[in-house]
C-alpha cells in the first residue's frame, strides 16, 4: 500500500459511502442490542440495585438545584423518567444501557467526521472494550460517570461537526453540550479545557472559536450551569466532599503522579497492548509529520496531551493523590477512536485477531455481569444477592406500607424506596425532610439496632426520634445462595417525640 495513500483522508466512492452506512448502522446497531441484553441479565438474577443505582432511587425524590458531591444531572434524568415508570430498577439499567449505547454512537459518528475507513470504525467501538473502566465498571455499576463521557464523546463529536459547519444551530448544541457536561460530573470540566485549549492551538478549530458566534456558545453553557454554582456557593460543605476523596494537600503533589500513572495503565494498558496488531509505530511517526493531517486527527492528540498535562498541573499543584480509575474516562475513552486513525485503512490479519479478543472480552462481560449473584462466593456475597425484595415483603406484611422510612445508608435505603415506592426515604447521608404529619415511621438497618449504636444515636440527634417501638428482625435467603440468610432489624419511631 502507497504510505501517501495510507493515512491521508478517504476519498470514498459511492459504494465506500454505503459501505461506511452500513457500517455505521450496524456498530450503532450492535452496541444498544448488547448493552440492553446486559441490562435484561443483570435484571433476571436480581431485583436488588447496585450502590449508585439505590444513591439514585433515593436522591430522585425530590427536584434540587444539587444533592451531594456529584453535578444533579444524572438524577434530574432519573427523576423525570421516574414520573413515567414510578422507582424502577428496569428504568435504571434500561437508562445505563442507552446512554452506553450513545457513547459508542457517539464515536462511530465521530470515526465518520474523520472519514476512517470501516475497519478502522471497528477498531475505534472495539477499543472500548479494552477500556476496563468502561466495559465493566460502567454497566456494574456507575452513573454520573457514564453521564459524563457519554457527554464528552458527543461535545467532541460536536466540535468536529462545527469545524466542518460553523452554524450557529452547531454553536448552540456545543454549548449545550458543555452546559450538561459541566452539570454531569465535575472532572468533565478537565476534558473540557484540555479540548479547548487543542482546538485554540490548531487553526481551522482556532478560526471558528474564535469568533463572535463562540460567545452563543459560552453564554448557553454559562446559563445551564449558573443555577447549580449558586447552589453550590450556598453548601460548599456539601459540594467539596467529592474533591476532599482527592486528598488534596499543601506541597508539591508527587505522591499523586503515581496514583495518575497507575489509573492510566489501568485503564488503557490492556488497549495499547494489543492495538500493536493493528498499528505500527514507524505509522504514527509518519502520520504525525505528515503537514496534511487531518485537523481532527491533530485535535484527538492534543486534546490527550492537554487533559494529561492539566491533570499534571492540578496534581502538582494541590498536592492531590488518590485517583480513581474511573475519574480518567473523559481522558480514555477517545484514546481507541485515536489509535483508529493511525490503523491501517483496510483489513489485516492483525485486525482480525483485534477483533476477535475485543469480542471475546464482550462475551466474558455479559457472562460476568450476571455471574456476581449467580457464581458469588459464598463467603463474599455481592450486594446482587442480597433479598431485599422478599425482606421488604416480609415487614409489609407486619405494618403495611409506612409513610417515611429511615435507613442509615444510601443502598438500603434506595433499594426499601424500590420496595416501598410510596413512601418518603431518609438515610443519614441524604436525609430528605419527611411529612410533618406522617405516622409512625418504619426504621430498618442492617445493623442490630442497640441503645447506643451510631445510627440510634444519629435518629435522636438530628431527626428527634428518641422513642423506638421494641426492634425486631426479619431474615430471607440470599440469591442464588440459599444456603445463607440476610437479616433487617427494624423498629417504629414514633414521630410525636420530634415535636415541641
Amino acid at each position: 500500500m502507497d504510505n501517501d495513500h495510507a493515512f491521508s483522508p478517504n476519498l470514498r466512492t459511492a459504494s465506500g459511502e454505503k459501505r461506511g452506512l452500513d457500517t455505521t448502522v450496524f456498530l450503532i446497531g450492535g452496541a444498544l442490542a448488547y448493552f440492553m441484553l446486559n441490562a435484561i441479565l443483570l435484571g433476571l438474577v436480581s431485583s436488588t440495585a447496585e450502590w449508585d443505582h439505590a444513591e439514585q432511587l433515593l436522591l430522585a425524590q425530590a427536584w434540587q438545584l444539587g444533592y451531594n458531591s456529584q453535578p444533579p444531572l444524572y438524577t434530574w434524568i432519573v427523576k423525570t423518567l421516574f414520573l413515567l415508570t414510578g422507582p424502577s430498577l428496569a428504568g435504571l439499567l434500561a437508562l445505563k444501557a442507552l446512554l452506553l449505547t450513545l457513547l459508542a454512537a457517539a464515536v462511530v459518528l465521530a470515526s465518520g467526521e474523520l472519514k476512517l475507513s470501516p475497519v478502522q470504525q471497528w477498531i475505534a467501538v472495539l477499543g472500548l472494550a479494552l477500556i476496563p473502566q468502561i466495559v465493566w465498571e460502567d454497566q456494574r455499576n456507575f452513573t454520573h460517570t457514564v453521564l459524563a463521557v457519554t457527554l464528552a464523546a458527543w461535545t467532541l463529536l460536536q466540535l468536529l461537526r462545527l469545524q466542518r459547519a460553523p452554524s450557529i444551530g452547531n454553536y448552540l448544541l456545543l454549548g449545550l453540550l458543555l452546559g450538561l457536561g459541566a452539570l454531569s460530573k465535575y472532572n468533565y470540566g478537565l476534558f473540557a479545557a484540555g479540548l479547548g485549549l487543542a482546538a485554540l492551538s490548531l487553526p481551522p478549530f482556532r478560526a471558528v472559536l474564535w469568533s463572535a458566534r463562540a460567545f452563543l456558545t459560552l453564554g448557553l453553557a454559562g446559563a445551564l450551569l449558573l443555577p447549580h454554582l449558586i447552589w453550590v456557593g450556598g453548601h460548599l460543605s456539601t459540594a467539596q466532599v467529592g474533591f476532599q476523596k482527592l486528598e488534596m494537600g499543601s506541597g508539591l503533589g508527587f505522591a499523586g503522579l503515581s496514583e495518575l500513572g497507575a489509573g492510566l495503565l489501568a485503564s488503557l494498558g490492556a488497549l495499547l497492548l494489543l492495538a500493536l496488531l493493528v498499528v505500527r509505530p514507524q505509522h504514527i511517526r509518519q502520520h504525525i509529520r505528515q503537514r496534511d493531517t487531518e485537523p481532527g486527527v491533530a485535535l484527538l492528540l492534543r486534546g490527550w496531551i492537554a487533559m494529561l498535562l492539566l491533570a499534571l498541573l492540578m496534581i502538582l499543584t494541590t498536592g492531590a493523590r488518590d485517583f480513581q480509575e474511573h475519574w480518567l474516562q473523559p481522558l480514555s475513552f477517545f484514546v481507541p477512536l485515536l489509535l483508529a486513525c493511525w490503523a491501517e485503512p483496510g483489513a489485516g490479519r492483525g485486525f482480525q485477531v483485534f477483533r476477535g479478543i475485543a469480542l471475546v472480552v464482550l462475551l466474558g462481560v455479559s457472562i460476568a455481569l450476571p455471574g456476581q449473584a449467580l457464581l458469588a462466593n459464598p463467603d463474599r456475597p455481592s450486594r446482587l444477592n442480597l433479598p431485599y425484595a422478599e425482606l421488604a415483603d416480609q415487614i409489609r406484611a407486619e405494618i403495611g406500607a409506612p409513610e417515611v422510612i429511615v435507613a442509615p445508608s444510601d443502598p438500603l435505603a434506595g433499594n426499601l424506596r424500590l420496595q416501598f415506592p410510596d413512601a418518603r426515604v431518609l438515610s443519614e447521608r441524604n436525609p430528605f425532610a419527611a411529612p410533618e404529619q406522617a405516622s409512625a415511621w418504619l426504621i430498618v438497618s442492617e445493623q442490630p439496632l442497640q441503645p447506643d449504636s451510631p445510627f440510634v444515636r444519629w435518629l435522636a440527634s438530628e431527626l428527634g426520634l428518641t422513642r423506638l417501638a421494641p426492634p425486631r428482625q426479619v431474615s430471607a435467603p440470599l440469591h442464588w445462595l440459599p444456603d445463607q440468610a440476610h437479616r433487617l432489624y427494624w423498629t417504629l419511631g414514633d414521630p410525636e417525640a420530634r415535636r415541641p
